[in-house]
């Protein structure tokens, strides 16, 4: 048996929402949490919130040419810039 000390009633409903809520926003159905990430993907290719698949489409393959590594870029900031296209594009698909 351990030698923890029994947790106190508000102690445990706290962990047991603590633990609810982050089931809740890890959830793909979590429309905030799509919103914040397609932010994100958009704020990697330096674009703004309304951009067309043409405009995701032409910027990535600007900073292709730009970031990768066979032309002397650096490859951490590739991947962030294909991980954000793809998304992108995955979203596109999903509409």
């Amino acid at each position: 048996m351990s030698s923890r000390p029994p947790q106190s009633i508000a102690s445990l409903l706290w962990n047991m929402m603590r633990v609810g809520m982050r089931t809740i926003w890890m959830s793909n159905a979590n429309p905030a949490r799509m919103l914040l990430q397609r932010q994100q993907a958009l704020a990697v290719l330096g674009l703004p919130a309304n951009a067309t698949p043409e405009q995701i489409k032409h910027r990535y393959r600007q900073l292709a040419k730009r970031y990768h590594p066979d032309r002397g870029g650096d490859q951490r900031e590739m991947q962030r810039i294909i991980s954000a296209y793809e998304f992108l594009k995955k979203e596109r698909a999903t509409l």
